[in-house]
């Protein structure tokens, strides 16, 4: 078993170094805390950030739910987390890349052929905002066992680019109030808490949220 260190977002062919895995395996992503020497080293092809397709649903639901399951762990219920299935999800997916809502942006972090991540973002869907020049950031998600590398801040930079482009000012987006972590990742990125808050009623709990908003 191993896993994989040390992957860059440069514009090369990248040496990831390959560490010897004596943890427990999550699935497809073996977990170390190993502190052995390096085994050996291997390279990887740069990070693609592109439009998402129809044939990316899978990998899309696979992390939204994969990511969901970790980072909403003790903040969620278990029971709600466990049932989330990736096959629905794809469903959902397929039907949403067939058929894009008009000004909304897609895209995955594609390293070889794996979607590692994605972003989704475009008009703003809030009623209380009437400024045509808010987008909103609607979700960004990084697949477990690639957090930590800039794919997350790369998926980001390409939505406002494009953001800007469309002539958008500004972008808000809604973020679990208990997902400390979540949100100090945002306010990294220049996001600050607007104020606004809502709750939304899912399989017998609430899901309460704090609006961010930032300047593109």
């Amino acid at each position: 078993m191993i896993v994989k260190l040390g992957l860059q977002t440069s514009g090369y062919r990248i040496p990831v170094i390959i560490l010897p895995c004596q943890g427990r395996d999550t699935g497809s992503i073996p977990v170390t805390r190993s502190k052995n020497i390096v085994d050996r080293i291997f390279y990887m092809t740069e990070v693609n950030v592109r439009d998402a397709n129809v044939n990316d649903a899978e990998g899309i639901a696979t992390v939204h739910v994969k990511m969901w399951q970790q980072a909403y762990r003790g903040q969620i219920p278990d029971s709600f987390l466990d049932s989330m299935s990736v096959e629905d999800r794809t469903e959902g997916w397929k039907k949403e890349l067939e058929h894009p809502y008009e000004n909304t942006f897609a895209y995955v972090a594609d390293i070889d052929n794996v979607v590692a991540g994605w972003v989704t973002g475009g008009v703003n869907r809030d009623s209380d905002l009437h400024e045509t020049s808010i987008a909103e950031l609607y979700g960004i998600y990084v697949l477990p066992g690639y957090t930590n590398l800039g794919i997350g801040s790369k998926l980001m930079e390409k939505l406002f680019q494009n953001l800007k482009d469309s002539g958008y000012k500004q972008a808000t987006l809604w973020v679990l109030d208990t997902n400390e972590k979540t949100r100090k990742w945002y306010e990294s990125k220049g996001w600050r808490i607007e104020g606004k808050t809502k709750s939304e009623k899912r399989d017998g709990f609430d899901l309460n949220e704090v609006r961010y908003i930032r300047d593109l």
